[in-house]
């Protein structure tokens, strides 16, 4: 399994994951979110390799602009088609004729996609049917928890046993009371639906992260409201002998990061 963030933070998101090795077909891919342009994500997916049309599935969380600015564009460019709930394609304000298919994914169910399995949950967020994942193939699990106000017991639940997390850590609280953002949107940031803090995204590491976690990326940062080493260091110390190999990955917003390969 291969997981390599290409964009995280409110400029954009997208994520590619990756199950099984090169071969005749090559890996099975799903492109989890498109915050990003077609343009942009193209070039991304170029910068580590990956031919666009050979993107299985799109997959998306919700529809907010930072998560699915390109996800019409993208699908019928290169014929990949979009997996998301009914909700959230009427969110979007279009029919699946927009797309180059359209698989439908109900919240708390799951989907097969070129041999991904895709599990959906539930997550507190101001959007129309905000989800979740974990996606798993070839014995492998890597669960997405991006956008979401407080961790529910279900996150908890659904997030364990997972080798690769991806876990919103968007602000620092003192950053946030004290920044540039107006009230209300203060509110709305660090609100029952909004992001989780660097505080919160601990808590949920030290209940999920367990042992058999070798990876931790942390997603969603604000670029006004958190650095990437306040993120990690509270991350740090939440998981903090839990594992003694596991591994800490901050996202990039402006690039693609790090792969992260299991």
């Amino acid at each position: 399994m291969r997981v390599v963030p290409l964009g995280s933070g409110s400029r954009g998101n997208a994520t590619l994951a990756e199950f099984g090795r090169a071969g005749l077909f090559g890996p099975a891919r799903l492109l989890v979110d498109a915050g990003l342009s077609a343009r942009e994500l193209t070039r991304r997916l170029g910068c580590i390799g990956v031919e666009p049309s050979t993107v299985d599935g799109l997959l998306l969380s919700h529809e907010h602009d930072d998560h699915a600015r390109g996800a019409e564009r993208f699908s019928r460019r290169y014929g990949v088609p979009l997996v998301c709930s009914r909700k959230t394609l009427e969110a979007l304000d279009r029919s699946p004729d927009h797309f180059a298919g359209w698989c439908e994914l109900r919240c708390g169910g799951s989907q097969t996609v070129a041999g991904i399995t895709i599990e959906s949950f539930a997550v507190p967020h101001d959007a129309a049917d905000p989800m979740g994942f974990v996606l798993s193939a070839e014995g492998r699990r890597f669960g997405v928890a991006t956008d979401l106000g407080h961790a529910t017991a279900l996150v908890v639940e659904r997030l364990r046993g997972c080798e690769v997390l991806m876990v919103e850590s968007n602000h620092d609280d003192r950053m946030l009371a004290e920044g540039p953002y107006p009230w209300h949107l203060k509110q709305r940031v660090s609100g029952r639906l909004g992001h989780l803090s660097n505080r919160e995204a601990a808590g949920l590491l030290r209940q999920v992260a367990g042992p058999d976690c070798r990876f931790v990326v942390l997603a969603h940062l604000s670029e006004k409201n958190n650095t990437h080493e306040l993120a990690r260091q509270s991350a740090a110390a939440a998981v903090r002998g839990n594992n003694g190999t596991l591994q800490l990955l901050v996202a990039a917003a402006n690039g693609p990061s790090a792969p992260v390969e299991v």
